[in-house]
């Protein structure tokens, strides 16, 4: 089963939930960081916090689905579940062992347009953290024993957590594949069990050669460390490694959207319909337009209080579940590149239409581009932002994935404490973005009925 980012809140972050409603009117603390390079480009972050004795080791890589080629989906997946298989120091399941014999423990997750690793561990053990990561970058074991053991592990999760999961092969295939023109964005990270049976153990160590080099990593330390002594640590263990090129960014354009189409799919685990609908043509990530169409996701879709919660589940009555927002179903909106999509999805009762739901999701969509947001409903949504943007810097953890993911993503750490340009978006903003990216022409529709074979 693939590994996933899990957020731990603790008691601090529970006292700071509680007082979210005094805390919206005050600003996000700062992140405050180091941030330098080694001569083999590798990029590093350092966050302290003495508050407790805990630190956090991550490492997030530029090789996510994006940067496969045709014929070879899955390799960044794959990585994921092959940088736990040993190296040429640490035996197969050494990892796990020698981190949790020091109270640590550790995750990844693998996204469209990178991979994470995080190790979480008593301070005392990041020298231990740094040095396992910096072996199995530099020593990594792939073998075709191991490469044989996990594409079978992903092959089952894939069978687990999308073939056979209700509503998952539209949520985690379909909507991609016939959304997006370009294959780089079109295909599933999860990748496909007959590119990886016909990959070749040259092919997986070549992906590793090219996407695990230094130049391709942001390495982030966060927590009850000493900066210097991290430095010193970072550059002994990590310095020795050799310098390799960055590999050359995925070449992920798409057309200019057009008219939309209708797909009709079936889906023998699913107990109830679903309509999901989807937009291309994105804003780039950190542009005004992108902040606007986040907090519009969250305005639609984010809790009970949401316009489509209350339009379809409490007034017309015709859904029972819904998500939505920017980036969905393939991503967040906080961890993506671009380009992205804009998804809505319903599942809805049996005795209503497709096109029932669809023309009420329309509608307020269409009412949020002609009037845009009253202050007041825009107010309660960016408290809420808010609220959840500080509470997610609550623990080390959290801190080191916005760093890492502003480094990233955003090519400046820095934008982990942008809370304020979501803070500076208007009504009007919101009603801009609506009008001009959420169309109802240009929506991509996909009707889904229960039973029958995909």
């Amino acid at each position: 089963m693939t590994k996933g980012p899990r957020r731990l809140l603790g008691a601090a972050g529970l006292l700071l939930a509680l007082a979210a409603p005094a805390l919206a009117a005050s600003a996000a603390p700062r992140i405050e960081y180091q941030d330098f390079t080694l001569p083999n480009g590798l990029r590093v972050l350092i966050s302290t916090d003495h508050a407790v004795p805990v630190a956090v080791v991550s490492l997030i890589f530029d090789a996510g689905g994006r940067n496969e080629t045709p014929g070879h989906s899955g390799f960044a997946h794959l990585f994921e579940h092959l940088m736990f298989e040993g190296s040429q120091n640490v035996p197969r399941g050494g990892f796990d062992r020698m981190l949790e014999s020091y109270g640590g423990e550790n995750n990844a997750s693998t996204h469209e347009d990178f991979a994470l690793y995080y190790e979480e561990m008593p301070s005392n053990a990041v020298p231990v953290a740094l040095w396992l990561d910096s072996d199995r970058v530099g020593a990594l074991n792939v073998s075709k024993e191991a490469v044989k053991n996990q594409i079978e592990v992903v092959k089952e999760e894939k069978r687990l957590s999308v073939d056979n999961r209700p509503y998952g092969p539209m949520l985690g295939l379909d909507i991609s594949s016939r959304s997006f023109s370009n294959w780089q964005n079109a295909h599933a990270v999860i990748g496909s069990a007959e590119d990886l049976d016909a990959s070749s153990l040259e092919d997986v160590r070549d992906f590793f050669k090219a996407y695990y080099a230094p130049a391709n990593a942001v390495l982030a330390v966060v927590g009850d460390v000493d900066p210097s002594e991290v430095k010193r640590w970072v550059t002994d263990l990590f310095g020795q490694l050799p310098k390799r090129e960055k590999p050359a960014a995925p070449d992920t354009t798409e057309p200019e959207p057009g008219s939309g189409q209708r797909f009709e799919l079936k889906d023998p685990q699913a107990k109830l319909p679903a309509l999901a609908l989807s937009w291309k043509g994105m804003p780039a990530r950190g542009s005004a337009d992108f902040n606007a169409l986040v907090l519009l996701g969250r305005a639609l879709f984010a809790g009970k209080s949401s316009r489509l919660y209350q339009e379809l589940v409490k007034n017309s009555k015709v859904a029972v579940e819904l998500d939505g927002g920017l980036g969905f179903p393939v991503c967040d909106a906080s961890d993506y590149k671009s380009p992205a999509l804009f998804g809505a999805f319903v599942i809805h009762k049996a005795e209503a239409s497709p096109d029932k739901v669809k023309d009420l999701l329309a509608a307020q969509l269409a009412r949020v581009a002609a009037e845009g947001l009253p202050e007041a409903e825009l107010r309660r949504v960016k408290t809420k932002f808010r609220s959840d943007w500080i509470l997610s810097q609550q623990t080390s953890l959290g801190r080191a994935e916005k760093l890492l993911m502003a480094a990233l993503l955003d090519g400046d750490p820095e934008a982990a404490n942008g809370l304020d340009r979501y803070m500076a978006v208007s009504p009007e903003d919101i009603r801009r973005v609506a009008g001009r990216y959420l169309k109802a022409d240009l929506a991509n529709v996909f009707v889904l009925s229960p039973g029958g074979a995909r």
